[in-house]
């Protein structure tokens, strides 16, 4: 237990961890109620691995005097007992998780392939939500109507490119805006929400695993998978809402779905990309889908069957099925197998030939001629 001071909240709770403690508990300094702050992520808390609540300065002073004033008496102390419970569930009995990225992030995909099947599992026990990043232009004028590299609503919404091979990032703020219309077709059908799942494993492969952020790649995925790309690009052009008469409105006009990702991100306090939200409270464990799966489960007052079941995962890398690894390992172990075989043909043929090629029989004559000329010439014994 340690109260509010100068260095940052992450330091305690990781000084108290590194001190061998299981639970951090800070005191605030100020006589506030606690209920209503959320302690932010500063880039420090994934080395983290201990829960930590923050307790009012009231509360703390209780529990703090009490320590004081009874420290010298083991008996009074040894049989505390202080129960912390994490309360993250909804009373309906369904947990949202929201995902947050960028179109050109490869890990984001690789998750969410990962985890199709866990939803299946999990069925209408577990609704995702997807959400995207976009930051203001430094230079961003809501006065100003102008056109800026990268950058949709006149500097409003705006991607730096690198990632994936993307020299431009308006491709990426294009994408954001089709899969959240892809995403809306498919989960207002219900039955259809399947359609979102493999759009996003299609892309994956088409795409972005082939470094190709545009809208051709994105209708061969769209008819791959069979979503009607009319619909998709009415919604697109119906989330724009401004300039909607000029050639290029995207440039300069405002849209409803980064709006609204924007002020949620905000309000969330969602930081870095890609990021997962559990019933709106940042998740910082593992991006494994076992461990999200879990997590999920965790967060159920009445949990399905499926959150006891035994997860196996096929794991691919890069797009290389587990078989097929298996096949190359396998493969690159019998030509090194071969490849040791025919060198140690080669030695043993040249070791022969060495051996071949000298004259044994005449060192051998030489050598015994030489002993007994010496042995002839050397002085008789009486």
């Amino acid at each position: 237990m340690v109260q509010v001071g100068t260095c940052s909240l992450f330091d305690k709770i990781s000084n108290i961890e590194k001190a061998g403690g299981h639970l951090a508990v800070i005191i605030s300094d100020k006589d506030e109620d606690v209920k209503g702050i959320f302690i932010s992520e500063d880039g420090l808390g994934t080395d983290i691995n201990i829960p930590a609540v923050l307790i009012s300065n009231k509360d703390g002073k209780i529990l703090a005097n009490y320590y004081i004033n009874h420290a010298h008496s083991h008996e009074e102390i040894k049989d505390i007992r202080i129960e912390v419970q994490f309360q993250n569930e909804n009373l309906n009995n369904i947990v949202k998780y929201d995902i947050w990225y960028s179109p050109d992030q490869e890990n984001a995909y690789l998750f969410l392939k990962e985890f199709k099947d866990l939803q299946k599992a999990l069925d209408t026990y577990a609704f995702l939500g997807i959400h995207f990043f976009t930051y203001p232009h430094f230079s961003y004028d809501p006065e100003k109507k102008e056109k800026i590299k990268d950058c949709f609503g006149s500097g409003l919404y705006c991607v730096r490119p690198g990632k994936s091979g993307v020299t431009d990032g308006t491709s990426v703020i294009k994408e954001s805006i089709r899969q959240k219309c892809i995403y809306n077709y498919a989960y207002e059908l219900k039955k259809k929400r399947d359609l979102f799942w493999e759009y996003i494993e299609r892309y994956y492969d088409y795409c972005v695993h082939e470094r190709k952020i545009d809208d051709e790649c994105s209708e061969k995925s769209l008819k791959k998978v069979g979503i009607p790309t009319k619909d998709i690009q009415k919604c697109f052009e119906e989330s724009f809402y401004e300039y909607k008469d000029e050639k290029d409105f995207m440039y300069y006009s405002k849209n409803y779905f980064l709006d609204k990702d924007y002020e949620l991100r905000k309000k969330n306090f969602i930081s870095k990309s890609p990021s997962i939200t559990i019933n709106d409270r940042v998740y910082l464990g593992s991006w494994g889908a076992e461990y999200v799966f879990e997590s999920l489960c965790a967060s159920l007052i009445k949990k399905p069957e499926s959150c006891y079941m035994e997860v196996t995962f096929d794991r691919s890398l890069n797009g290389v099925s587990l078989p097929v690894f298996i096949i190359i390992i396998v493969s690159v172990l019998i030509i090194n197998i071969i490849i040791f075989l025919i060198c140690k043909r080669i030695i043993k043929k040249g070791i022969q030939a060495k051996v071949d090629s000298t004259d044994i029989d005449n060192k051998i004559d030489t050598v015994v001629g030489s002993y007994l000329a010496l042995r002839d010439s050397a002085p008789g014994e009486e």
